[in-house]
């Protein structure tokens, strides 16, 4: 039995479990193909078009399409799938593209990664002949390179680091006050070390000055006792062969002997430098003279002849 809401020769409407139209005797049951939820409105078109056509005159059968749609929709087909894997082609190729540009970045990137690390060298520190610390006189500090290819050392003395453009280090540098000197040590292949650094406290003091004139209140005649004191006593003299003499000034007289047996021994008669508080004279003996310089005061020893007497 058809399910039909409404009647699709007349529209009208068909309650559920009737089989014919209550108005124009449709049978429902040879339409039973025919979607019910077709409304009123449009059952003329239905009627007019399809139904009277098969039910009206039942060996008429529907028009086939034209010829030309068909082929048309067939002619069209093959291009709309074409497109397509066109398309597909299309797209898979430039995902490919873009994953190996990708792969062939990083791999760039690896390998410049891997020949810089394979190039790299880490250079030692530089060295330096002098240890830091404080100094009251002029020093040379000299710079010892590591080792590497053609290492070059680059330094500063004024405190800030040092690099390629810096002073180039050829020669010990001289150090004649306060220095913070650092250097750095870089090869050929642009490999550098770190940062050497040594803090010198360089304090030279002021020489006095030396009078070199006689004080108005030193006379002749003090100079000349000065150095009568000064020479007095036994002074021994030890030559480059070890031979000894020993020398004694005393009472006006000088005595000359090894110490076994006297050479001679006469009275003397001297001269002085005058200007140097009675230091530096000549003391004469017979066919024997002695020149004497008693400087530096306070050694207990003198100079005879420019060889080394110490007191005896």
């Amino acid at each position: 039995m058809s399910d039909l809401r409404f009647c699709p020769k007349c529209g009208t409407k068909i309650e559920a479990g009737e089989r014919f139209c209550g108005n124009c005797g449709f049978d429902t049951e040879t339409v039973a193909n025919i979607d019910e939820t077709i409304l009123p409105g449009d059952h003329q078109k239905l009627v007019g078009n399809t139904v009277n056509q098969q039910f009206d005159d039942p060996s008429r059968t529907p028009e086939p399409l034209p010829q030309n749609q068909g082929q048309i929709k067939s002619s069209r087909m093959p291009i709309i799938i074409i497109s397509i894997v066109l398309g597909v082609i299309i797209l898979i190729g430039s995902i490919a593209f873009w994953w190996f540009s990708q792969s062939s970045s990083l791999a760039g990137k690896s390998g410049a990664a891997v020949q810089s690390q394979t190039n790299a060298a880490t250079l030692e520190l530089p060295a330096y002949s002098l240890n830091e610390g404080s100094y009251t006189t002029e020093q040379k500090a000299e710079i010892n390179k590591p080792a590497g290819e053609d290492v070059q050392i680059y330094f500063t003395i004024d405190g800030t680091d040092p690099t390629a453009q810096s002073a180039k280090y050829e020669s010990p540098i001289v150090l004649r006050s306060n220095t913070t000197l650092k250097s750095i040590a870089i090869d050929k292949n642009g490999n550098q070390s770190g940062i050497k650094t040594a803090v010198y406290n360089i304090v030279i003091p002021q020489q006095a000055t030396t009078q070199t004139t006689t004080p108005a209140a030193v006379t002749n005649a003090e100079e000349r006792a000065q150095f009568e004191s000064n020479i007095n006593g036994t002074w021994k003299v030890r030559d480059s062969s070890g031979f000894v003499l020993y020398y004694t000034f005393s009472g006006g007289r000088v005595n000359v002997t090894d110490g076994g047996s006297d050479y001679f021994d006469d009275v003397y008669s001297f001269n002085i430098s005058p200007g140097n508080n009675g230091t530096v004279g000549t003391v004469d003996a017979g066919t024997h003279s002695f020149s004497i310089d008693c400087n530096p005061l306070g050694d207990n020893a003198i100079f005879i002849n420019g060889m080394y007497a110490s007191y005896n």
